[in-house]
């Protein structure tokens, strides 16, 4: 064999040998690649798993809650009717059983209701029915609705909307349906965690094309780590057997969902024991032919300036 031939071969042989050894790194590197890939993985899949084992406990302790809060307002109300069906002792036994039919009937309804939204809103079937929405009338409506509650705790409920001019009423276009569902379930919050003989206070004003409401009280406050999950669907920050506020864990989830599709944005300040202040921002929706006639909700009594029951 001559002095070529040899070297032909010895260079086959080198090429041969690099080109095994790089294709040796490449394939470990693209195993190593698979293996890290498979890792990461794996880390995503126990993190999903987690939150479904989170979500399906979430579930069903909200089960159990709504089980209880639905039975017992209905055995109240099934015993203070038959009660009343066997005749009325006097008038004052009459009342008093009439007062607590309504308090648990406005009860068993404000549940449903947010059960009801909770479910058109996942289902993707709530929309936005725009409406010259008279928001004194709006909100006087609700503070109406929740006197009952507020009295319970002697906690004075205060408002103050600050109209175009003075002695004017504020209107807003927007969806007025759903702002009341907003505004219910700060206004219940803020009295169901609000300290007895404290205040809540709502204000509301236009800020050109912006709505900003406020309702601010004096309850037990809640801390940084927990404002962001708050909003979260079934979180309750109150857990436990030995609870001390009733809830699903469902209406500031709602909040946050109502006041997306209306264009807005809610925000919360807070610090434990000096109260909440949830600040509503909505942007004034629809124009024209849009708009439907003026929002009935309300619209029979006006606040002028800052009233106080």
């Amino acid at each position: 064999m001559g002095c070529s031939a040899i070297r032909k071969e010895e260079n086959v042989k080198e090429v041969s040998d690099g080109f095994l050894i790089e294709e040796i790194k490449k394939r470990l590197a693209e195993r190593k690649k698979t293996l890290n890939d498979f890792a990461d993985a794996n880390r995503e899949l126990e993190i999903v798993n987690e939150k479904l084992r989170q979500s399906e406990s979430l579930k069903s302790n909200f089960l159990s809650n709504i089980r209880n809060e639905i039975n017992n307002p209905l055995t109240v109300i099934l015993g203070m009717s038959r009660q009343l069906s066997k005749g009325i002792p006097d008038e004052k036994s009459a009342r008093t059983a009439a007062e607590l039919i309504y308090k648990e009937a406005f009860e068993l309804e404000f549940k449903m209701v947010n059960i009801f939204t909770a479910a058109e809103i996942e289902a993707g079937e709530a929309s936005v029915n725009v409406s010259h929405t008279d928001i004194n009338g709006l909100i006087w409506s609700l503070m109406d609705s929740f006197h009952h509650q507020a009295t319970d705790k002697k906690i004075a409920v205060e408002c103050s909307v600050e109209a175009p001019k003075p002695g004017a009423v504020l209107f807003f276009n927007t969806d007025p349906e759903k702002l009341s569902c907003i505004l219910s379930n700060l206004l219940s919050n803020a009295i169901e965690y609000g300290q007895e003989g404290g205040r809540v206070q709502v204000f509301a004003k236009k800020d050109g094309p912006l709505l900003r409401l406020s309702v601010l009280d004096t309850g037990i406050g809640i801390e940084e780590k927990d404002r962001d999950r708050i909003f979260d669907r079934f979180t309750q920050l109150d857990t436990g057997a030995m609870r001390k506020h009733k809830g699903q864990g469902l209406g500031l989830s709602i909040v946050k969902a109502l006041t997306d599709m209306l264009g807005g944005d809610v925000t919360v300040s807070s610090s434990p024991g000096k109260g909440c202040n949830f600040t509503l921002t909505l942007n004034e929706l629809g124009t024209g032919d849009e708009i439907r006639d003026l929002s009935e909700d309300g619209n029979e009594r006006i606040f002028d300036g800052a009233q106080q029951y």
